[in-house]
Order: C-alpha cells, then sequence, then structure tokens
C-alpha cells in the first residue's frame, strides 16, 4: 500500500502540474462521452423514432458505446486518482458514479430487449423503447453531474 500510495502522489503531482497530461485525461473523457454517449442516443433515437429492427437494433453499435464507455472508465479513474480526496468525498461524484452504475444495467436489458425483439417478439419493442428512454435520461444525468463536478 506504500508503494501504491506513492505512484497515487506521483500521479497527483504530474497531472496538476503538467497542463498537457490533465487536458489530454479531459480530453479523453469528453472524447468517450461523445462516442459512447452519441452512439447510444442515435440507437436510442432509432428504437424511439422506429419499427425496424435493422435500424433500432444494431450490434455494431454496442462495440462503439461499450469503446467509449472504455475512455470513460480508465480517464474517469486517472482523474480521481488525481485528487482522490476531493473525489471521494464528493456526493455528486457518487450520485455520477450510481447513474453509471444503473447505465450498465440498462444497456444490459437493452441487449436482451434487443435479443428478443430480432427473435420477433413484438412485446419486447416497450422494453426496448424503455431502456431507450432511461438510457437517454441516464447519459444526461451523467453528463450533468460531470458539469457540476468539474466546476467544483
Amino acid at each position: 500500500t506504500v508503494i501504491a500510495a506513492h505512484l497515487m502522489a506521483r500521479w497527483a503531482r504530474w497531472y496538476s502540474d503538467d497542463q498537457a497530461v490533465s487536458s489530454t485525461v479531459t480530453y479523453l473523457h469528453l472524447a468517450g462521452v461523445l462516442l459512447g454517449g452519441g452512439m447510444a442516443a442515435a440507437a436510442d433515437r432509432a428504437a424511439l423514432g422506429d419499427r425496424s429492427p435493422a435500424i433500432a437494433v444494431d450490434p455494431r453499435v454496442h462495440r462503439w458505446v461499450i469503446a467509449g464507455l472504455g475512455l470513460i472508465v480508465v480517464s474517469g479513474i486517472l482523474m480521481m486518482l488525481a485528487d482522490l480526496h476531493t473525489y471521494l468525498t464528493s456526493s455528486v461524484f457518487w450520485i455520477k458514479m450510481g447513474l453509471t452504475l444503473l447505465l450498465f444495467g440498462n444497456g444490459y436489458v437493452r441487449l436482451r430487449a434487443e435479443a428478443a425483439v430480432q427473435r420477433g417478439v413484438t412485446a419486447a419493442w416497450r422494453r426496448l423503447r424503455g431502456t431507450s428512454i432511461a438510457s437517454l435520461a441516464l447519459w444526461f444525468g451523467i453528463l450533468l453531474a460531470g458539469t457540476i463536478l468539474g466546476g467544483s
């Protein structure tokens, strides 16, 4: 644990002292939001406005959303480690983490709904549309929490 504390202290100093490092990590975080959230929002829009499984249920979309989420998680951990005390004591941070967990859970339910839609289960459209509404609300809630967190 002494080594971990030493590495975190070095990272925190580097992150706070080097504008290029902190800007790069922030950029990667925002790029992940744009990539993952943008692709998810497009899929959500298709599910809410269309009854065509080919448009609303595209497995290629998930690869892009997961790539975006990967960027968000890695860059978010780096940001958190740069100022651990501030993040761990922030209620906004924990709200954002809760919303993120809900987003992951919603994604799992969406995958199951998409599979049912592809099998021709017409009742699954309602669940797919519900997960789309939840997805949009969660992405915007996470974005709001991140904006508040970044401003404090």
